[in-house]
């Protein structure tokens, strides 16, 4: 078995994004579309309202329609499904389940001069769980982030949180190192994204879609070095990458420093000199055409008990692993996750087969 066909082994949830009243609308649209691909992930441009509206859709521009960004026309309720939903009267932000796509787009408010006005309830989005929003009025729920799944959402990030990420940088802040393990954090979006499978594509049909690995593959090492202890088990297709790559080298030699376990994967093209790190040299399949970062603590990965909404503490006491295969050429499948159950496997997998 190779660990394409392991990874066949795992299934996920399908999620979708929702964009919340995007000012600038054909750009954004099309960095978030570059950036989670237009498969799986669907982009969708959100107009919520206060629910004070009649129960029409709107995209905002006036003329009461919904779209899904792809500049088809279709009519979207911004679950992925192609509906208009009609509803009436407020939401119960006090209910247990997740706000639902239906909430965020089957209202459309209308001001004196009987001109659609695209808002969201303020007061239910601040005292909501799932939704990490402080604003007080309309104007501060602009570009907000949110991922779905099964018509309800299930994490939200401001556009600013996810520019910072991933949408507005480029591969060489981590290549270069100037971005240092310190600085690595995850959107809730990104964060939201853990046990979901997903398909990258890399340049030159996406110059942006295999940041969002490296970004996680960051995440998971800044979660072993804040650990200081355990097992660091990376992929690197080719190993020449650790020292052509000085970010990259500074990270594990800082990993390597902490007295974390670390082992290296990859084509024996050019080893690392004095790293103190166990190699592991291939030329199958294994080797050339995954890319994995598990991180295992010295107990073994299991479900975090304290602090579960910081996934860097998360990270740190369960585990958290990253599996990719390149199913065809520049195009990635896999899923990251921060399952035990899944964790142990993926580290199973690695330690005895390669």
């Amino acid at each position: 078995m190779t660990l394409e066909q392991f990874l066949d082994r795992f299934d996920g949830p399908e999620r979708s994004v929702v964009v919340v009243n995007r000012t600038d609308p054909d750009p954004v649209l099309n960095m978030l579309v570059d950036t989670f691909g237009d498969d799986v992930m669907r982009v969708v441009d959100g107009r919520g309202t206060d629910g004070a509206g009649d129960g029409r859709g709107t995209d905002g521009a006036g003329d009461g329609r919904v779209t899904d960004g792809a500049g088809d026309g279709r009519v979207t309720d911004g679950a992925g499904d192609g509906r208009v939903t009609e509803r009436a009267g407020p939401v119960d932000a006090s209910r247990n389940v997740g706000l639902t796509a239906e909430e965020l787009t089957g209202y459309a408010g209308v001001d004196g001069d009987d001109e659609v006005v695209p808002s969201l309830d303020v007061e239910v989005l601040r005292r909501r769980d799932d939704i990490p929003f402080d604003g007080g009025t309309p104007d501060d729920i602009e570009n907000l982030v949110l991922l779905m799944e099964d018509g309800e959402v299930v994490a939200g990030s401001t556009l600013s949180e996810l520019g910072d990420a991933v949408l507005f940088v480029n591969s060489d802040l981590y290549t270069t190192g100037s971005r240092s393990l310190d600085d690595v954090d995850l959107p809730s979006v990104i964060s939201g994204l853990n046990d979901a499978t997903f398909t990258l594509r890399g340049y030159p049909e996406s110059n942006r879609q295999k940041l969002l690995l490296i970004t996680i593959s960051r995440f998971i090492e800044r979660v072993a070095w804040t650990a200081g202890d355990g097992t660091l088990r990376s992929s690197f297709q080719r190993l020449s990458r650790i020292d052509d790559e000085v970010g990259t080298r500074a990270v594990y030699e800082r990993i390597a420093d902490t007295g974390v376990d670390a082992h290296l994967y990859g084509v024996p093209d050019d080893l690392p000199d004095d790293l103190d790190a166990v190699i592991h040299a291939g030329e199958d399949p294994d080797f050339t055409d995954s890319w994995f970062v598990v991180y295992r603590p010295p107990e073994g990965p299991h479900t975090a008990e304290s602090d579960p909404g910081s996934d860097l503490k998360r990270g740190i006491e369960g585990g958290v692993a990253l599996l990719a295969v390149e199913a065809e050429p520049r195009v990635w499948r896999g899923l990251w996750t921060f399952d035990a159950d899944r964790v142990s496997r993926v580290n199973r997998y690695v330690e005895r087969n390669l």
